[in-house]
């Protein structure tokens, strides 16, 4: 019997398997704006705020500490300063021994009468920028010095003002020192004592009184000052007052402009006016000096003048660069 062939067109059944039984695909449909799932797992929103809540309370349990700190030494900074004031206001430091020196021109007893304490002043609570103020009215008083020994010492010490020179004003017969600050001091006495060399005696026994400029260019020696003479009449000094006359001004430039070896030489220098200033030596030579410029340089000239030249009498170095010179004749 014969196998049927089957008709064209039709594919034959894959042995095992029924087309008729097969299940179809079961298709999701994705949304385009669907998100993958998160890795993350979900924050509870009641554990965070519990969470924070912990940690102020840490945070303000840790101020409220060094809030008590912070307090705890102001207190105790407070008694401190209240027992400090209590001490300084108290007796234990009263200034009861008020010892005041004396110096050369400022008397103990000129001091005392200037110097005015608070009554109860402690050595904490005074004042020596006041101290200086009051003695300052006196004017060879230049500073002063106030040392605090506990526990009721106070010892105040005038400064004075260091003299550079002596103005003799012939018309008044008076000689002015001058401080270093360029201020009128003080007039002084023109009538001194002095021993047989000279210097002057403060005790009332000298072998000789000297007079006018003589007891001036003394007293110049005495302080280690230089004597302006032939000062104008119509400079019109007042104590504790700066110098204000153009010449006098020039003249205390050369004092300060000279050295020391050179001033040694020197007796006095003449300041009728700025242009007509000049110096007169030890050895009696006149040095013609003109303003007060360019001091070192005719310093220079007239130091190498005298080491070069005898006899020399005169020296005119108004201008140093074309300085002339007289000398004696020699026979």
């Amino acid at each position: 019997m014969a196998t049927p062939k089957p008709s064209t067109g039709t594919k034959a059944a894959r042995p095992g398997r029924t087309l008729g039984a097969s299940k179809p695909r079961s298709l999701t449909s994705v949304s385009a704006t669907a998100k993958k799932p998160s890795g993350k797992k979900g924050v509870n929103l009641l554990s965070s705020l519990g969470a924070m809540a912990n940690k102020t309370s840490d945070a303000a349990s840790v101020v409220a500490g060094k809030g008590k700190i912070v307090g705890g030494v102001l207190a105790v900074l407070a008694v401190l300063v209240v027992v400090a004031i209590v001490v300084i206001n108290s007796g234990l430091f009263t200034a009861t021994d008020i010892q005041i020196q004396g110096s050369e021109h400022v008397t103990k007893h000129d001091a005392i009468q200037l110097i005015d304490l608070p009554e109860g002043t402690s050595l904490f609570n005074v004042d020596p920028d006041q101290i200086t103020e009051d003695l300052k009215q006196n004017p060879w008083v230049s500073g002063v010095d106030v040392q605090r020994q506990f526990p009721h010492t106070l010892i105040i010490t005038p400064m004075e003002r260091k003299v550079i020179a002596i103005a003799y004003i012939s018309s008044d017969d008076l000689a002015w020192a001058i401080g270093d600050d360029d201020t009128w001091i003080a007039p002084l006495s023109t009538s001194v004592e002095v021993d047989d060399q000279g210097n002057v005696i403060t005790t009332g026994q000298g072998s000789d009184t000297l007079t006018g400029i003589d007891a001036a260019l003394a007293l110049a020696k005495h302080y280690g000052a230089v004597l302006l003479t032939d000062v104008s009449a119509d400079v019109a000094p007042v104590s504790g007052q700066a110098v204000s006359s153009k010449a006098v001004k020039a003249g205390l430039d050369y004092v300060r402009g000279f050295s020391s070896e050179f001033l040694g030489q020197v007796k006095d220098i003449s300041t009728p006016s700025v242009e007509a200033i000049s110096a007169n030596l030890n050895n009696g030579i006149e040095v013609s000096l003109g303003d007060s410029d360019d001091i070192a340089k005719k310093e220079r000239v007239v130091t190498k003048l005298l080491s070069q030249v005898e006899g020399v009498t005169y020296i005119n170095v108004r201008s140093p660069g074309n300085y002339t010179f007289r000398n004696a004749p020699t026979s």
